[in-house]
């Protein structure tokens, strides 16, 4: 049996995985795949995949005799009376997970999530049989006709991946989501298999490289360390690919590193070094380790640019880390044991969360569902199956452009799961999504005020401009500190003009707004439309709006009293929000009053208006500018 040795020590139960193996093996005696395999195979793979996680030996057991209940005439008791209640209701809980028959898609998946989180709020093992019994069946889906791979692979990605996600099994999660992409997008697939052949020697060299330079820095400092290159999975590839609007070769950060070391202090200080030999990215930085995931995993992340000016995507942990980024609760369950663990415990809430939440209304349930698993994005399909990835709150126009500009552009409407539905609809997890073209419709300026992605509202601001004769260019992205870049205002009737808040009024999202030209003609200068200036300026006025939508770093210069925490209460403020803050900074302006600035990246309009309101209400501030 591999790996799953019959003298296998742990636990003490030496005997127990030999008997579930032969009796699973008698169950499905007869019995076979669509490989023409005996069904048994698939048994004895899904164990294995428990037992690389280095699970309990009744887990392993469970795994072996995960569907003699579904499939044999065996019974709960029967199980009971041979293995013990513990592996008998980890069986009885797998089976209970099963699609309905005669259900819609959508309901048929809600009713099986329910079940599989009923069972997991029980027993979290139960999800993890789940999984690996998925991971298997997607390695040998070849062997189905097309549309059940199409269909299987759907289900897949939209929720076991983020399900996998969500419990810190990161390497189940890559994987189904790998093969998943292999069904649902064939030839990008094959197109990046090839691109990867043709790079990999030339990636390796270069990390064999950095590794070597890195573990000399190391070796100065006495630190014990080990460093891994971390080749990235297609699907991560592939989103990112989406998410910027490029090609595969405009993709550099293919790999990445890991460096695993003893301790926390030892992690910090191997990032000081590396920062210290690099130019480190600093929107690149998130400290895990001080501000763990939900799904257990903490670890540095930071970035950096070379010599070479290749950037390098570097993960730093410890040992047990490092167990835990690989197999998620499943090492939290090896570390700490769970039947005494209120911190364990507290951590799985959000499946009880779900549970309570959602009720017995579907539409609910599954609303509940994908807040606390999908995060902030949705995944629709095509009616050809195709995964469609986009923020969360997208709309059938999101969709459109995502597909193609052409069918963005000429998009008359839509057809979610066969009904019609209005373009401003928000889009679901699961849902099928038709686009009705017609070359007689155009963007609509009010698209603007509904849409998501940043590639939909790049193009509907393009096609509007051309629409009216203005050039593309028409607001340029800077990166001087005044400046602001076209996704977060919209000037109308101008070409290549900067932007610039007027310091004298301090315009925020709150306020109405107008602008000016200066004498140069190079910025369009905004003010409020109470502001006391705008009487003595004789310049003629351009219209200018927020955009509602945007996704764009700005920096925001607040005011305040000074007091002892003022820094702090206003970083706890933001962070509460769960917004990362870049490059922190506060200096005193006088003897009593004191200016903090922060880069905060936004993500539209309502996000930038609610931590400006939440600032607002700290004690002793005064005034916030936005540059």
């Amino acid at each position: 049996m591999t790996k799953l040795e019959l003298n296998d020590p742990r636990s003490g139960k030496s005997d127990l995985i030999n008997r579930a193996y032969f009796f699973a093996k008698n169950a499905h005696k007869g019995q076979k795949r669509a490989n023409g395999e005996d069904y048994f195979v698939h048994c004895l793979e899904t164990a294995k995949i428990l037992d690389e996680l280095k699970l309990d030996n009744i887990t392993i057991a469970a795994g072996l005799l995960h569907d003699v209940l579904e499939d044999s005439d065996f019974t709960y008791e029967d199980l009971k009376r041979d293995f013990g209640e513990e592996v008998a209701d980890l069986v009885n809980g797998v089976t209970k997970v099963n699609f309905l028959k005669n259900k819609s898609l959508r309901t048929n998946n809600a009713e099986t999530i329910r079940k599989m989180l009923v069972s997991a709020a029980k027993d979290i093992r139960v999800v993890i049989i789940k999984l690996a019994d998925r991971l298997h069946n997607m390695r040998t889906l070849e062997y189905l006709e097309e549309s059940r791979q199409k269909k299987f692979s759907r289900d897949t990605i939209s929720i076991y991946a983020a399900l996998a996600y969500r419990l810190g099994l990161v390497n189940i999660k890559c994987e189904l989501e790998d093969l998943s992409f292999r069904y649902l997008e064939p030839e990008i697939y094959q197109d990046f298999k090839i691109k990867f052949s043709k790079t990999k020697k030339s990636r390796e060299k270069d990390i064999e490289n950095i590794i070597k330079i890195l573990n000399n820095e190391f070796k100065k400092a006495n630190l014990d360390v080990k460093i891994f290159g971390r080749p990235k999975h297609f699907y991560s590839i592939y989103r990112k690919m989406k998410a910027k609007n490029v090609d595969f070769n405009k993709i550099y950060d293919l790999t990445g590193l890991r460096i695993v070391t003893n301790n926390v202090e030892e992690c910090y200080e191997i990032l000081g070094i590396i920062h210290n030999f690099w130019k480190p990215i600093h929107i690149r930085f998130k400290d895990y380790i001080a501000n763990p995931k939900p799904n257990f995993y903490q670890s540095l992340h930071t970035g950096v640019l070379t010599e070479n000016d290749q950037t390098i995507e570097v993960q730093i942990r410890t040992k047990e880390m490092e167990d835990i980024a690989e197999a998620g609760i499943a090492a939290h369950w090896r570390y700490k044991g769970v039947k005494n663990d209120d911190k364990f415990d507290k951590r799985l809430n959000w499946i009880k969360q779900i549970l309570n939440f959602g009720g017995n209304n579907t539409n609910k349930f599954m609303k509940t569902l994908k807040v606390n698993l999908f995060g902030d994005n949705i995944f629709a399909f095509t009616p050809k199956g195709m995964v469609i990835e986009l923020p969360k709150k997208s709309t059938p126009v999101d969709f459109a452009y995502s597909i193609h500009s052409d069918v963005g552009e000429n998009c008359a409407g839509a057809r979610i799961n066969e009904k019609f539905v209005s373009l401003r609809y928000e889009l679901q997890t699961g849902d099928v999504v038709e686009i009705l073209t017609s070359k007689k419709h155009r963007p609509s300026r009010d698209w603007l005020k509904f849409v998501r992605s940043p590639r939909a509202l790049s193009k509907i601001r393009h096609s509007l401009k051309i629409s009216q004769g203005i050039p593309a260019s028409n607001i340029k992205i800077l990166n001087e500190n005044e400046e602001i870049s076209e996704n977060v205002l919209y000037v109308e009737g101008l070409n290549e003009f900067k932007v610039k808040f007027s310091a004298c009024c301090s315009p925020l999202p709150k306020d109405r707004i107008v602008g000016y030209t200066n004498l140069g003609k190079s910025k369009v200068i905004v003010h409020t439309y109470e502001c006391r200036n705008l009487s003595k300026i004789k310049r003629k006025m351009v219209t200018v709006q927020w955009l509602e939508n945007f996704n764009a770093e700005l920096k925001l210069k607040i005011y305040a009293l000074d007091r002892i925490g003022l820094f702090a209460d206003v970083l706890n403020t933001i962070a509460a929000t769960g917004t990362n803050v870049n490059l922190p900074s506060a200096k005193p302006i006088d003897d009593y009053n004191s200016e903090c600035i922060l880069t905060i990246k936004f993500d539209g309009l309502e996000h930038l208006k609610d931590i400006i309101n939440r600032v607002e209400r700290i004690a002793d501030v005064k005034k916030i500018r936005l540059e």
